[in-house]
């Protein structure tokens, strides 16, 4: 599966030299074209790049149940780390919310970056009726769309017109999918749900970064996370000038290079923890040995 030829499975590869890999997973329906330069960084920094294909997760790979798309990745990590040392997740929106899932799972996972998780649909532009699309799709009305309007996750003007005109001509942009069809609605509300019981169980570095003003989820959701995970590692950055899309919006730069820093300062510091380990189990292995009588 991580060999690069093998595209069915990725979106992006790129085969670094530091023997820690790091899986990007963008929001539902999306592209790696949605996480910025956040790549960019990593490639920069030495580390294995992975954007998976995830079935029925990924724009344009069917429809699958959620627990498909938790079982992919969680596949993925532990074959990727038959072949680098660690392995770190950074997840955008439900992405983000994977991340969460597969995290809960999986306890080789060394870092965590999750950005404008959602666990509830509760930000400022969220109709009434979200909270009752499950349960149309239950009673057997599941021929329909549901469709991304203003703001688009973005207060950037320009960017929001930008990605306004993608949207009108059926274009990838930034936002990622335009519109997500009832099937992939349910299951991402049942992925959150899940996700949400299992947050003590997740003990890998964590790094959030959330927006005050995210439109699609309050702030209550990266509290949830911070307040119930068990990571001895936690740290949120809130930022104030941005949406939902907080990974090409206003303060993209700042959530790129956290991000960045982030894993890599938890790389140095569980590299350094192993050495230290090791040289202490040679000074035991020394002084255990018996001293020569002259």
């Amino acid at each position: 599966m991580t060999n690069e030829s093998n595209t069915e499975h990725f979106e992006a590869f790129y085969q670094g030299s530091s023997n820690h890999v790091v899986i990007l997973l963008p929001g539902l329906c999306g592209s790696e074209l949605e996480m910025g330069v956040i790549p960019k960084l990593i490639r920069q920094s030495g580390h294995t790049l992975v954007v998976p294909r995830i079935p029925g997760y990924s724009a344009h790979t069917g429809l699958t149940s959620y627990m498909t798309w938790i079982d992919f990745v969680d596949h993925l990590v532990l074959d990727l780390l038959k072949t680098h040392h660690s392995a770190s997740i950074v997840g955008l929106s439900m992405g983000a919310t994977l991340a969460l899932a597969v995290a809960e799972r999986n306890e080789q996972i060394q870092s965590l970056v999750i950005l404008a998780p959602v666990l509830v649909f509760d930000g400022w532009s969220i109709p009434w009726y979200h909270s009752l699309l499950s349960l149309a799709y239950r009673m057997g009305f599941r021929n329909w769309h549901y469709m991304e309007k203003a703001p688009y996750g973005v207060k950037n003007p320009e960017l929001r017109r930008r990605i306004e005109r993608a949207v009108k001509s059926n274009m990838v942009s930034e936002l990622g999918a335009a519109h997500l069809p009832a099937r992939h609605i349910c299951e991402s509300l049942m992925l959150a749900s899940s996700a949400k019981k299992g947050l003590n169980q997740i003990y890998a570095d964590l790094l959030i970064i959330h927006s005050i003003d995210d439109e699609t989820a309050s702030p209550k959701n990266p509290e949830m996370i911070l307040e119930l995970a068990s990571s001895e590692t936690k740290k949120i950055i809130w930022l104030g000038n941005c949406y939902h899309m907080i990974t090409v919006d206003n303060e993209r730069e700042i959530v790129a290079n956290e991000t960045n820093s982030f894993i890599n300062q938890t790389l140095d510091a569980a590299l350094s923890a192993e050495r230290h380990s090791l040289q202490n189990a040679d000074l035991v292995i020394k002084l255990r040995e018996p001293r020569k009588i002259d």
